[in-house]
């Protein structure tokens, strides 16, 4: 009898055991069973940091201020390959031009050769001719002209180098030429007024070296070519002399030069009305611009 009660005994005891874990388990978040493998794909969440990047539609990018396009534009060149730095270019050197304002106060009437190794030989420098009204001194003529044409070419950006700016010098046609050929002038322009024994003469006119020169072979073609500019620049407004261009072969300042000459002769001090017409600065100022106009032309189809 005692012996049945005890078994019942642990009977009750192993019940109250069971239940007693079967309502710890209930309670449980996971759950005694949940310790095991159910064959489900564990869910795994994406890091915060990744964000999905949803398109732009046309009307959100439209609705953009460009101020934050510009910061946009900024950072992503920040952040991109640089551009190459542009390569500069440099600057051409200014057209040269060296004026010669002919003759001086004093001739030289020594003599030089008339080209290099010639051994004909001229006057080193002749005194010029006289208004014959204004009775001016053609060499004071020429340096006026010179310093007027001289501005005109600097402001046309043209560098400019006199060979005399006082008519106190004695410097020879061969000399002069020398100025010229030692800067590598673009151009070498030896200004001058002509004379004539008939008072009825007049005009403009350009001496260049003649084409069978064997002195300035070289330097014809461009002569001629800067000729032609400024007899077609200055016959717009000033009357020419005859046809306007005359070939020389005797003369050294031409026959020394290794570099483009022309000889502008700006009117005839001989003739009463030019020679009055010269000394008219307005005039002279005028006639050294279309000058100078030429000159430019000349420059910038060579």
């Amino acid at each position: 009898m005692n012996k049945q009660r005890g078994a019942w005994i642990l009977v009750l005891i192993a019940l109250i055991v069971s239940a007693g874990l079967l309502f710890i388990d209930s309670q449980s978040s996971q759950g005694l069973l949940n310790s095991f493998d159910t064959g489900e794909p564990e869910t795994i969440k994406p890091p915060a940091a990744i964000v999905k990047e949803e398109p732009v539609s046309k009307t959100e990018l439209e609705s953009i201020e460009p101020a934050a396009l510009e910061k946009e534009t900024v950072v992503t060149q920040a952040v991109g390959i640089p551009e190459p730095e542009p390569v500069p270019v440099p600057a051409a050197d200014p057209f040269l031009v060296v004026i010669d304002p002919g003759h001086q106060a004093k001739a030289n009437l020594d003599q030089e050769p008339i080209g290099p190794g010639a051994a004909e030989t001229k006057y080193k420098v002749t005194g010029g001719t006289t208004g014959i009204v204004t009775k001016k001194p053609e060499y004071v003529l020429n340096l006026e002209a010179a310093e007027l044409l001289k501005s005109a070419l600097e402001a046309r950006d043209m560098k400019v180098i006199l060979t005399r700016t006082t008519n106190d010098v004695d410097m020879s046609n061969s000399e002069r030429a020398a100025v010229a050929n030692d800067n590598e002038a673009d151009l070498f322009v030896r200004l001058h007024a002509d004379g004539s024994e008939n008072p009825a003469t007049s005009g403009f006119s350009v001496l260049i070296p003649a084409k069978e020169n064997s002195y300035t072979s070289a330097i014809f073609a461009d002569s001629e070519l800067a000729a032609n500019h400024v007899i077609q620049a200055v016959s717009a407004d000033i009357p020419l002399h005859q046809t306007g261009i005359f070939y020389r072969d005797d003369m050294s300042g031409f026959n020394w030069s290794k570099v483009p000459v022309i000889l502008p002769e700006i009117g005839f001090m001989t003739n009463v009305e030019e020679d009055q017409k010269l000394s008219d600065p307005a005039y002279l100022t005028n006639v050294m611009n279309l000058l100078a106009d030429g000159i430019v032309q000349y420059a910038n189809n060579n």
